[in-house]
């Protein structure tokens, strides 16, 4: 019987049209020692395989990058090699009016903890859309042991030309490994399923209602249950501009041992984006104002958060500069965890040959956590880098 289904399997990937792409970037950045006054300097190398596999109705793809990372090569705490693994897997099938996605993603291995907020606020290789900045306070150097698994699905049916559904459920697990790592970054462990409906009410106007529910369990005893309900209006004003609004409401209830709230708050969300383009110049801008529910990543703790985040893409030819601003602000204002965040990143990016690219970039970040307070802890932390990326013409077969 296993060989029946091992043959299947080769006959079915026969079938199909395969893609291999190998890359490598690295990276050394220059920053303020966390302990020290002192310079410290931090080398990053992440190879990365993705091999693609495409079938008419159907694609499925697997990506490998582990991530090597050297803490204070020049510094007062040098530590060992870190190594990160990181595996992607995803699988997503049209028919007619229905799409299937299934995705997969899986980390383990050490992270400095006095990177963090670095790894974090940086902006997307990929140019995505800018997330929420995080806004935890790092408390030094030490290393941890991590693991972050995620497996999420995506069901979207088409019922006409202006009525569609969607159903996205989700479950992870992210913090340190044993108790040891937990106690620095507790372990979360996450369930969630959102519904949403889709109206077209025009050609350049959208409607979505979308409701989700979500769980999280917090190794420190901290458990989560969260109901949400949201009306978003979406609006293209052209083919590379659009905005788009949403208000609602959340019922949050948080347990421990000695403690239990429930409360219910608003949420919303608005932002916007636009694309110039003039011979061989794009620009392109994007900006995001949000008041959501958050789990504090350091305490498990569930707050309450305002956002701002807003970038700008300049390309001419094989050179682009991307700059970052980011705001954030948690909620209550007097609790001893609420903290509070800014940030601006800066990008220069230059292609030097079809398979090479050279870049250069830093990063500000002024963050607080605890209330106004002598107790209350605040830091500016800066970072320079320069790096290189590599990338192999892509083997097609």
């Amino acid at each position: 019987m296993t060989g029946i289904v091992t043959w299947l399997a080769v006959l079915f990937a026969l079938d199909a049209a395969g893609t291999l792409d190998v890359s490598d970037s690295a990276r050394i950045y220059a920053r303020e020692a966390t302990t020290t006054d002192e310079l410290a300097i931090d080398i990053e190398n992440t190879p990365r395989l993705e091999l693609g596999l495409d079938w008419p109705t159907t694609s499925f793809g697997v990506e490998y990058a582990p991530r090597l990372f050297w803490s204070e090569v020049v510094g007062p705490e040098p530590s060992p090699t870190l190594l990160l693994h990181s595996v992607g897997l995803w699988l997503s099938s049209r028919r007619e009016r229905l799409s299937v996605s299934v995705a997969q993603t899986f980390a383990y291995g050490d992270q400095s903890f006095a990177r963090l907020s670095f790894e974090r606020g940086l902006l997307e290789q990929d140019g995505a859309t800018p997330s929420a900045p995080d806004v935890d306070l790092v408390p030094g150097p030490t290393v941890v042991r991590i693991v972050a698994a995620e497996t999420s699905a995506s069901l979207r049916y088409e019922w006409s030309r202006r009525v569609s559904t969607e159903l996205r459920p989700s479950l992870g697990v992210t913090g340190g490994v044993d108790a040891a790592a937990q106690r620095a970054l507790p372990r979360q462990r996450t369930a969630r399923i959102d519904g949403l409906l889709d109206f077209r009410a025009s050609l350049r106007d959208t409607l979505t209602t979308e409701a989700g529910i979500e769980h999280a369990s917090i190794s420190n005893g901290y458990d989560h249950r969260i109901v949400s309900l949201m009306e978003t209006w979406s609006r293209a004003f052209g083919a590379e501009s659009g905005g788009a609004i949403g208000a609602g409401v959340a019922l949050q209830e948080s347990t421990a041992a000695d403690f239990e709230n429930t409360e219910v708050q608003p949420i919303g969300v608005a932002r916007a984006w636009h694309s110039w383009l003039a011979r061989s110049l794009q620009v392109r801008v994007r900006g995001e104002l949000g008041y959501q529910p958050y789990i504090n990543e350091l305490t498990g703790t569930l707050q309450r958060r305002v956002y701002a985040s807003a970038d700008a893409t300049t390309s001419s030819g094989g050179t682009s500069v991307r700059v970052a601003l980011g705001a954030a602000q948690t909620f209550p204002l007097d609790r001893p965890d609420t903290a509070q965040s800014l940030s601006a990143d800066l990008v220069l990016e230059q292609a030097l040959l079809d398979w090479l690219s050279a870049e250069l970039g830093g990063q500000l970040t002024w963050q607080t956590l605890g209330s106004d307070n002598p107790l209350a802890l605040n830091d500016t932390l800066w970072m320079i880098f320069a790096g290189a990326r590599g990338e192999l013409p892509t083997v097609r077969f």
